[in-house]
């Protein structure tokens, strides 16, 4: 069995949904069931390579037909990075030692890259960071991190190691965007990634428009979206030892 791991980056906001919603919002994002954590499921995520897939020959070998079940197979994308609105720098790519932990297992697990062996563990009110130029001082002169409605104090600790790995995973070639993630990575708490995870998505109004050009009657919904530089990641993996070339061929 060949087992790789697939990168994802949102260049756009994105809305892998669930159906209607029963809550506040009409038509909420798909999240896991135990961790209440964004994901994108592995079917949607398996659907649209499809769609984008060029060899029209080998695409129902690769990922199957009504009749017929395809070789390559893919998990749920789990998020690795959230971009998290930041007063004093646009946004920061916030993680958590959950997160982390979970990502060095999979790639323990695969074999794929040997990441660093010490998570950090932040408290509270601490970020994780390199760059303090994110900081902005809010009182006495005391520089925190503001990201949404929550503050923290910056501490390196760890996160000089993990930035690096993750920026040498994700950015292999791309210098500016390597400085630019290293600038712009963080590490919360659980519970401070939780919360955001929950409250600081996209939520946007829509409204039907009739055919006289004016809004329909109770026609106001809204629309929760995995905003634009989300990264996650995923297994794909075939299951048999031929189908092992549409793991390189085919992306």
């Amino acid at each position: 069995m060949a087992v790789k791991l697939l990168f994802i980056h949102a260049l756009t906001s994105i809305h892998p949904g669930t159906g209607q919603g029963v809550g506040t919002i009409d038509l909420p994002i798909a999240r896991e069931r135990a961790t209440n954590l964004p994901i994108i499921p592995g079917s949607t995520l398996k659907g649209c390579l499809k769609a984008r897939f060029e060899d029209g020959e080998r695409k129902d070998e690769a990922f199957g037909k009504s009749d017929a079940q395809g070789k390559l197979r893919f998990s749920d994308a789990r998020l690795l990075l959230l971009p998290v609105r930041c007063a004093g720098s646009t946004f920061v790519w916030a993680t958590c030692p959950y997160v982390l932990r979970r990502f060095q297992r999979d790639c323990d697990l695969l074999a794929a890259a040997v990441p660093p062996r010490e998570i950090p563990a932040p408290g509270d009110e601490v970020a994780d960071m390199i760059d303090k130029s994110a900081a902005i001082a809010l009182e006495e002169g005391k520089p925190r991190l503001v990201l949404e409605d929550l503050d923290f104090k910056i501490r390196e600790a760890l996160a000089k190691e993990w930035a690096e790995w993750i920026a040498d995973l994700l950015f292999p070639d791309d210098e500016p965007w390597r400085k630019e993630f290293l600038k712009r990575f963080a590490i919360l708490s659980d519970g401070n990634f939780d919360y955001l995870c929950e409250f600081a998505t996209e939520v946007n109004a829509h409204i039907a428009i009739g055919k006289s050009g004016t809004a329909e009657a109770q026609a106001l919904w809204y629309e929760e979206t995995q905003r634009r530089s989300w990264w996650r990641w995923s297994k794909k993996w075939a299951p048999f030892r031929r189908a092992r070339s549409f793991l390189t061929r085919a992306f």
